[in-house]
């Protein structure tokens, strides 16, 4: 396959016409959440914040253009909700000065993540445990003056430590959080968000009641990335937009999109995912630049150290055009690479847009330690915004309004 070089800057018009494919011409969606708030004009730029062992720091963090911040993650430790590190009850105080310095950004608190299915699931098998966590739930974010809670449930019923009663219990958790927070909002006269890290395959939709839990969530964070990783003997792109030609059948954005939407899901409720980090796979062959050959799979790397690699010259950076989605394979070493660059993550905030969705969000903001991908986020943000950035300085600067 030709070898491309990296395309850094589009204009919309070129984005458009090139693989981005607006066929769907099916009406938006709507529905009547219990809680009903105002919907922002403009789709939300959000990010996933993990914590880890840090000691968080304002003057550390760069958060220009974010709608919605989750911090993560808190634990389920005794049906309440568990700090995981000493430094989180330090960590969690600072949302209220990062509201000071962006005070139009909602902060939320995602609790469970991956490998914590059982603990939810254990947790929401009785009406009282579930009473316990949902008023703790609420104690937490008045006390951490957060603005509401994301669950990442990974994934109710679907592993050998769970229940089949987790389709119902999960519902039923949602909604005693939704009764939960609209009555703490009248009393605090704040909103209170309840959103859902969702899973991004169809198998997932099978496992959760959609039609009853679309109305308790405000928004559905689509986990769109991890179609293929270690658990895979070949490699994949495994944040693409588009299905590549090479499969078809496969997994990707925007076919996941699609069924949630079909599913009811309304457009403005759905935010898809960006990936800050790679899924990297040794013993590659060099056919097809190593795309859907057989590989070892050695896990995840932050997109950190995938801009590293991408200025060695061993190192080749290749771009599926069908699938909006590069990656890299280094020849002498038999090592592939599939990612998320500046390029790719420009194609999925124009989708958000031509297809009128909630927004987009990242995982995770440490992974991106220079903000290459959060800063072409924003400025095709506000490309779509109708604000010309001057693409030969930083995109941070000299952004002015377009002449109508």
């Amino acid at each position: 396959m030709k070898k491309i070089f990296i395309i850094l800057l589009f204009c919309i018009t070129e984005l458009i016409s090139g693989c981005l494919v607006n066929d769907d011409e099916s009406p938006i969606l709507n529905s009547s959440p219990i809680g009903k708030f105002s919907l922002p004009e403009t789709p939300l730029v959000c990010a996933y914040l993990h914590i880890g062992n840090r000691k968080l720091s304002v003057k550390d963090l760069s958060l220009e253009g974010v709608g919605i911040l989750n911090l993560a993650f808190t634990k389920i430790t005794n049906n309440r909700m568990g700090l995981i590190h000493p430094q989180d009850a330090q960590n969690f105080m600072i949302a209220k000065k990062l509201r000071d310095k962006y005070p139009t950004m909602k902060i939320l608190v995602s609790v469970g993540g991956y490998g914590t299915s059982k603990v939810f699931s254990d947790m929401c098998m009785t009406d009282s445990t579930r009473a316990i966590f949902v008023d703790d739930a609420v104690r937490f974010v008045r006390y951490y003056s957060l603005d509401g809670i994301d669950v990442d449930w990974e994934f109710p019923g679907m592993s050998s430590k769970t229940r089949q009663a987790d389709k119902e219990n999960f519902t039923s958790l949602l909604h005693e959080l939704r009764l939960a927070f609209d009555k703490a909002s009248k009393e605090d006269g704040k909103r209170y968000f309840l959103t859902i890290a969702s899973g991004a395959f169809e198998l997932y939709l099978s496992y959760v009641d959609i039609k009853k839990i679309i109305p308790l969530a405000d928004y559905f964070f689509l986990m769109t990335y991890d179609f293929y990783g270690q658990w895979n003997n070949h490699t994949g792109h495994h944040t693409n937009l588009y299905l590549s030609n090479l499969q078809p059948n496969g997994h990707s954005l925007d076919k996941i999109t699609r069924i949630y939407i079909n599913k009811g899901v309304p457009r403005e409720k759905i935010i898809v995912g960006a990936a800050f980090y790679g899924r990297k796979w040794t013993s590659v062959s060099e056919e097809n630049f190593g795309l859907f050959k057989y590989g070892k799979g050695v896990g995840s790397v932050s997109f950190n150290k995938i801009y590293s690699l991408t200025k060695q010259k061993k190192y080749v950076r290749y771009w599926d055009s069908v699938a909006c989605s590069p990656a890299l394979y280094n020849p002498s070493d038999k090592i592939f690479i599939s990612y998320e660059d500046e390029e790719s993550v420009r194609r999925k905030v124009d989708y958000v847009f031509m297809k009128k969705l909630a927004g987009i969000m990242y995982w995770e903001y440490f992974s991106d330690y220079d903000g290459l991908l959060s800063n072409s986020i924003k400025s095709e943000f506000d490309i779509n915004n109708g604000i010309y950035v001057d693409f030969r300085l930083p995109l941070n600067v000299n952004i002015k309004k377009v002449k109508k």
